[in-house]
């Protein structure tokens, strides 16, 4: 299991791409609670999930406090308090709500290529850039996603197998999918497939993601889709 942070080497030497500001579209995409009937003050609420993101890329979870997350989000230690009991409640609601909207992002993609009749490859293809392109846009929470969730305590790794199995279950169901409208191309897979699968692309993401490139995770689009579509075709 992998720490928060590279074994052995302080938080300064991991390099890093430059802080994603608050008020990014794509950060207030990923972590945006302003529409949600049951949060109030969701702008507000927003801010410090993007604070949180941002903080964690400069220090790390281990190194962040309340105090770094009122300054970056510009509001009060008082007000951070009044929308999160701790920064393990915000971060796990900051990991909860980039999830469902990459996964959204994913849906939508999953059903602009089947609209537009493309090939079952180009499909898939078409869905791992969207998720991809999701991530990307969005660095720091690229970075809590998928390198702090792994530093942030008991919670966090178990809502991570919760948020694995979701992506487990997206690519199962598309997998099957397939297997019935291409059954001469396309095999059906067993569910414990999709899990290493889905776990060898989240080491190539993390992998770019630690060495501070998760700008440019759009860039391993194809390996990872690569990666679906052979355990997929038929041989």
């Amino acid at each position: 299991m992998r720490a928060g942070h590279l074994p052995g080497r302080p938080v300064s030497s991991v390099t890093r791409a430059p802080l994603c500001p608050l008020q990014s579209l794509a950060m207030r995409n990923l972590a945006e609670p302003a529409d949600d009937p049951e949060v109030d003050d969701g702008h507000r609420r927003g801010r410090i999930l993007r604070a949180l993101a941002a903080s964690m890329a400069e220090k790390g979870y281990q190194g962040t406090t309340i105090a770094d997350i009122a300054r970056a989000g510009r509001v009060s230690k008082t007000i951070v308090y009044a929308h999160f009991r701790d920064k393990e409640e915000c971060l796990l609601e900051l990991y909860t709500r980039a999830t469902d909207h990459v996964l959204e992002t994913v849906r939508v993609a999953q059903d602009d290529a089947r609209r537009a009749g493309l090939p079952w490859r180009e499909r898939l293809r078409s869905v791992v850039g969207a998720y991809l392109a999701a991530l990307a846009a969005a660095p720091d929470i690229a970075w809590a996603a998928l390198v702090e969730v792994q530093a942030a305590g008991r919670a966090a790794l178990t809502l991570r197998r919760v948020v694995i199995d979701r992506y487990v279950d997206l690519i199962t169901g598309f997998a099957a999918e397939l297997a019935t409208e291409h059954p001469d191309e396309v095999r059906a897979v067993p569910r414990e497939l999709v899990v290493a699968a889905v776990g060898g692309i989240n080491e190539l993401l993390l992998a770019r993601v630690e060495r501070g490139d998760a700008a440019r995770l759009g860039d391993d689009a194809d390996v990872a889709a690569d990666v679906v579509i052979g355990l997929l075709e038929r041989r």
